[in-house]
């Protein structure tokens, strides 16, 4: 029998088990070395660590003209926003530089749909560290709440863990979204590329208050949405329901892994990762309309003229 025969035969399930295990193991080591995925991390464990003790508007901050008051409901935009971003442009140089050692890689028992898969398993790094930080402030919102932040108490502690969660679905989805990019789009620039058109996406739709469904669908479909539309002179909470958003947000990610590990796929394999692909996009254009038509709509929160 030949070397080529062995090479191309089937592997077992738990052989492909452990191939995928190792490929993983090998790109979170990479991921955890890469220079802008390390700054975004430690910026945002400085952030996390400090923002109960910052300016943090609990029952004893005292709201005054030169203070004004402190929009703590904004927090959940970090962990997308640092390790969100981070991570793309991290995952997708990381994503890159597996395809440059190709050579290697090909001569390895493992197939291009294995290897994708790994790089996604390795985004589940930046979740863990998102859900550390924002287990550790969501304790503080829940033992000592900020109720003196603008809307704050608009939310029930339900919602608010929704509004959390959101925080830790976009850290995963960022990179995710870096790995589909490599795979797809080879053009050195394009992980920072995609990592700018998301953001000036969530300041679109920060822009409006949502008061037209158009309005509320246009906000809640960027990764990155505040609960609450703030001024100078107003606060608006923003409509929708955070519980279907959490979806919404998972199905997104869901796309992002089938488009990364649709690259290089053929045969059944890639018919069967289309009918995932179909699946995913038609639950997450579900939820995306459930968030947008079941929650409450938007109204004006309470506003204190000192702020």
């Amino acid at each position: 029998m030949s070397a080529a025969a062995v090479l191309t035969r089937p592997a077992p399930p738990e052989s492909s088990r452990a191939v995928v295990g190792t490929l993983a193991r090998i790109e979170v080591r990479r991921l955890l070395r890469q220079p802008v995925f390390v700054v975004a991390v430690l910026l945002f464990v400085l952030i996390a660590v400090t923002t109960p003790f910052s300016e943090y508007a609990n029952a004893d901050y005292v709201v005054t003209p030169e203070n004004g008051t402190e929009t703590n409901l904004d927090w959940p935009v970090l962990p997308g926003f640092f390790v969100g971003l981070g991570g793309l442009l991290a995952m997708n140089r990381v994503t890159k530089g597996a395809s440059r050692a190709g050579d290697v890689l090909l001569a390895s028992p493992a197939t291009a749909f294995q290897r994708s898969l790994a790089l996604c398993l390795a985004c589940l790094v930046p979740g863990a560290i998102a859900l550390a930080g924002t287990a550790y402030v969501f304790v503080f919102w829940m033992v000592d709440p900020p109720i003196k932040s603008v809307a704050f108490t608009e939310f029930s502690n339900a919602q608010l863990f929704s509004i959390m969660v959101q925080g830790v679905v976009t850290a995963v989805g960022g990179p995710l979204l870096g790995v589909a990019v490599a795979r797809w789009w080879r053009w050195p620039t394009a992980g920072a590329i995609t990592a700018v058109g998301l953001i000036l996406w969530a300041v679109l739709s920060s822009l409006f208050r949502d008061t037209s469904w158009w309005e509320r669908l246009l906000h809640h479909s960027s990764p990155f949405a505040l609960a609450a539309y703030n001024t100078e002179g107003s606060s608006w909470v923003q409509g929708g329901s955070h519980h279907w958003r959490v979806a919404y947000l998972l199905g997104m990610c869901s796309l992002a892994a089938l488009a990364a590990c649709a690259h290089g796929s053929t045969g059944e394999e890639r018919r069967r990762l289309v009918r995932y692909s179909i699946a995913a996009a038609a639950s997450t254009l579900v939820a995306l309309a459930l968030t947008v038509f079941t929650g409450p709509e938007g109204y004006f929160g309470p506003w204190d003229p000192r702020w």
